[in-house]
């Protein structure tokens, strides 16, 4: 059986797809994305435009084109950030209806949240101490506290990477920042045993730092570094600046414009949570549906595989 997700967020549209077996195994086969920024648009206007709602439809019909659906798969259309904020979210929901006959789901920050929490707590053992989720988009920032594998706080917050540089004042956001994530901080004493990130801008950093520190980045599961040793390396990396992320790393310009941004935001946080340990996640909000898909079957925790055609 092949399920497939497209995810409508605010940097980029995603296609995800995997096939799940009858033996319980999912095997991710098929990744592809579109650059399209509609947080651009939303962001500063409050709605998405003539020529960007034309985008998304192109954009949407291309990776249709890649999946090739069938009536047997489980294909599920899913926003975020930025179609969320849209003031003329009916008119998109009525047009892609029309257009590509897709009906489109619309996830709160609150959903947006427990799906990624749900998603990183099958690929990794959270189950013990307190951990401290992020998953970093263009549009927001969802935060979970979880402790001994339970959920003690649970946010979405807007302050996503494209919000960040748009921002008329940086040191107002700094700070407004700062204020929002302290106030997320855990009660009593016990210290926070590991902060794990996720995201695109997420998976960048996990991959900088394997090969600074002659690691390896896995997909899915990622890389895990002491939060002492990532802190400095963080520093670093946010030195070395944008034509070094561009030459020597083959960042694209889009990815630069939000990268500073991210760096910025994950020393926030670490800083703030001071971790024992920090985890660069490979799965985001995609693969978390799929695997959210897989319980809608029946199969609670699938075996993953990876085809080589997932990470080309």
């Amino acid at each position: 059986m092949r399920l497939a997700v497209l995810e409508v967020g605010s940097n980029a549209i995603r296609l995800a797809s995997a096939v799940l077996h009858s033996s319980g195994t999912l095997k991710l086969i098929l990744r592809q994305h579109v650059p399209l920024r509609l947080g651009e648009t939303v962001f500063q206007s409050g709605g998405v435009t003539e020529a960007a709602q034309q985008a998304l439809v192109a954009a949407l019909a291309h990776l249709l084109k890649q999946l090739n659906p069938t009536p047997e798969d489980h294909l599920q259309l899913c926003a975020t950030s930025a179609l969320r904020d849209a003031k003329n979210l009916p008119e998109i929901r009525a047009r892609l209806q029309h257009e590509l006959r897709l009906e489109l789901v619309v996830l709160s920050g609150a959903e947006e949240a427990a799906r990624i929490r749900e998603g990183l707590l099958q690929v990794h053992t959270l189950d013990s101490g307190v951990v401290v989720l992020g998953d970093l988009g263009g549009g927001s920032l969802e935060l979970s506290v979880l402790q001994e594998g339970k959920v003690q706080r649970q946010v979405s917050l807007d302050f996503g990477t494209l919000r960040w540089k748009r921002a008329a004042s940086i040191t107002e956001l700094d700070a407004s920042f700062r204020k929002a994530v302290s106030a997320l901080q855990p009660t009593g004493t016990a210290s926070v045993r590991k902060l794990v990130l996720s995201g695109g801008n997420a998976k960048w950093l996990g991959r900088l730092l394997a090969e600074e520190t002659e690691r390896e980045f896995l997909p899915i599961s990622g890389l895990e570094i002491p939060w002492v040793k990532a802190q400095s390396q963080l520093q670093q990396i946010a030195a070395m600046g944008r034509q070094t992320w561009q030459m020597q790393w083959r960042m694209r310009p889009q990815q630069i414009e939000t990268f500073g941004a991210a760096l910025r935001m994950f020393s926030v946080l670490g800083g703030s949570f001071q971790p024992e340990h920090l985890r660069l996640s490979g799965l985001a909000l995609k693969e978390a549906l799929l695997l959210q898909s897989t319980q809608n079957l029946g199969t609670l925790k699938p075996t993953i595989r990876i085809a080589s055609s997932y990470y080309p």
